[in-house]
């Protein structure tokens, strides 16, 4: 006859079959005699359980108590029912609530995404289905485990989150205008409703007080594809050499417009648009009204990404091109699902070229 042995890992709940073992192996010991019968200690040590998780489920379904007989001088201990017991553990089991949809493997794969590779919440869960994570939750599971602080990512540690409370936004001010150069209420409508591919806007990123220059950035408004060259200095003169050697590396095939603020980096607006004339004739230049940057959006959201590899006090000088790059590629490379349904700026743009 094979000998029944009880496998018990820790941490783990009995099963049913442990049960049926233990009912076995138990009703046997105390149907011994005084002599050879075991205690519930040594019962436990024998087969490798833990004393507590013994009498815990002992205490589930035995017919009776554990007692003393003073008179036989010997402890009495009842039989145990498995079926008992297993019902007994089901009830239990029912009356738990909704199990944590989050488990620790995600949890870690989480935190290596957000505080590792500084990517936001929606860039994580977009690549841990891309890596093959089951049963993923969703966005704003994630966002709620972060407001109670239990899978090892902060509100403040996130690339960013939304705020409490949004700012009111400030009514446009009046300034004048650089003569002869277009407003944006001038801009048609292919470029205001980003349904056609060559209408660009562009803005300059400083560098911290004492450094020297700052960074180009150029995104296009259908497909939010990103460029970014380093500037040894933010004048009018260094944006169009950067803005030259992107034309004549074939970076910038097809432009039709450019939106961009009043920076005295981008008043010469006729400077600027000779730079395009051997692929476009009909470039013009856009530019937004005063202390109103959310009429550039595109381009203030990914200075924004920026922003979360080179905080402000960035000496830009100091940066290489080739971080600079892998900056560019990582930003092109985050998946859009409200914009771009999920796809990245770089898969778009190659569907549109």
């Amino acid at each position: 006859m094979r000998t029944l042995r009880l496998y018990h890992a820790p941490m783990k709940h009995i099963t049913e079959q442990q049960r049926s073992i233990l009912q076995t192996l138990w009703n046997v010991n105390v149907n011994k005699g005084k002599d050879t019968r075991l205690s519930l200690r040594a019962f436990a040590k024998q087969h490798a359980l833990p004393y507590e998780t013994l009498r815990r489920e002992l205490n589930r379904a035995m017919e009776g108590e554990i007692s003393f007989d003073k008179n036989k001088g010997e402890w009495f201990y009842p039989e145990y029912r498995a079926e008992k017991a297993q019902q007994n553990a089901n009830e239990k089991n029912a009356q738990k609530g909704t199990g944590q949809r989050i488990t620790n493997q995600h949890a870690k794969a989480f935190q290596h995404h957000v505080l590792i590779l500084k990517k936001s919440p929606e860039h994580a869960r977009h690549d841990m289905v891309r890596e093959g994570h089951k049963n993923v939750p969703c966005l704003s599971t994630f966002y709620n485990h972060i407001e109670h602080g239990d899978i090892g990512v902060l509100r403040g540690q996130t690339p960013y989150h939304p705020s409490e409370k949004r700012k009111r936004r400030q009514p446009v001010q009046k300034a004048k205008k650089c003569p002869g150069n277009l407003s944006i209420e001038d801009r048609p409508a292919q470029a205001e409703d980003r349904t056609e591919f060559g209408h660009w806007e562009a803005d300059t990123v400083v560098s911290c007080v004492g450094g020297k220059g700052g960074l180009l950035v150029l995104i296009e408004r259908k497909t939010r594809l990103l460029f970014i060259v380093r500037l040894g200095a933010i004048t009018a003169q260094a944006v169009r050499k950067a803005i030259r050697r992107l034309v004549k590396s074939g970076a910038l095939k097809n432009v039709r417009s450019i939106t961009t603020d009043n920076g005295c980096e981008f008043l010469d607006s006729q400077a600027l648009a000779k730079l395009f004339k051997n692929i476009s004739e009909d470039l013009k230049i856009y530019y937004t009204h005063a202390y109103a940057a959310w009429e550039k959006g595109s381009v203030e959201n990914v200075n924004r990404h920026i922003r979360r590899f080179y905080p402000k006090g960035t000496d830009f000088q100091r940066v290489t091109k080739s971080d600079i790059i892998a900056t560019q590629d990582f930003i092109n490379s985050i998946p859009r699902n409200k914009t771009l349904k999920g796809r990245t700026a770089h898969e778009a743009f190659c569907a549109a070229a």
